[in-house]
């Protein structure tokens, strides 16, 4: 901890850091934009508060991750054209399965199904599992699929769940929410009937959203008997 400001001698005593490695760690955190140094000889530093440090950190991955995402379609043509010449292609038919641990990893895997589902999407999911995509915005990607033409079946045991669906206009144009037996086994999200995501642990309590775990497989015998389940419960 840095108060006021010290110097390099100063930080590596009370740290019990070596003067050496000290210098080292004080160059990347002023490259980081997390220290600020005077002009004494020898040079004093300071350190930002706290706040200000994550906010100033928070808009440096930002805008990085901004930089990448403007560049997407660049780097996908790049790496294109890195495997054309490498990689003989193979078209390929075989299931396959993904665990997906994580709350960043599950929502960007589940956004993308979403987004590319063509005719229907159905959900059988607990409370606590629609949640989890209602506070990730994945609701608000069920309604834009909606409007797409995409039918969107949600059911759950949970009586609470209505008044986090936004209710339309257009009958037409509306996710079907249904209340099914709190008996019923739950946790999956089914796409055009080809691909599956299913909950093995989805314990957000707190909000540790590092325990939830998901399974994902394209295999149509395990999607089917899943879509069986649904359409009993």
């Amino acid at each position: 901890m840095i108060y006021n400001s010290s110097t390099a001698s100063e930080i590596a005593k009370l740290s019990g850091v070596a003067r050496t490695d000290s210098y080292y760690y004080l160059s990347s955190l002023l490259a980081k934009g997390v220290l600020r140094t005077t002009f004494d000889r020898p040079q004093r530093y300071q350190a930002l508060s706290y706040r200000e440090a994550v906010e100033h950190l928070i808009k440096v991955k930002t805008a990085n991750l901004g930089s990448v995402s403007e560049k997407k379609d660049y780097y996908h043509g790049l790496i294109g054209q890195i495997l054309d010449k490498v990689v003989q292609h193979k078209e390929t038919d075989k299931d396959v399965y993904q665990v997906v641990v994580g709350k960043e990893p599950l929502v960007a895997k589940i956004d993308s199904l979403i987004k590319t589902a063509k005719k229907e999407i159905t959900l059988l999911l607990s409370e606590e599992e629609i949640m989890i995509l209602y506070r990730n915005s994945l609701i608000d990607e069920l309604h834009k699929s909606v409007s797409r033409g995409v039918k969107v079946n949600i059911k759950t045991p949970s009586t609470n769940i209505s008044s986090y669906i936004k209710s339309e206009v257009d009958t037409e144009q509306k996710i079907s929410l249904e209340v099914i037996n709190n008996s019923s086994p739950v946790g999956c999200i089914i796409f055009d009937g080809e691909e599956m995501i299913t909950f093995i642990e989805s314990n957000t309590k707190g909000f540790r959203d590092s325990g939830i775990r998901v399974f994902y497989t394209n295999n149509r015998k395990l999607i089917s008997a899943f879509k069986v389940t649904t359409e009993k419960s």
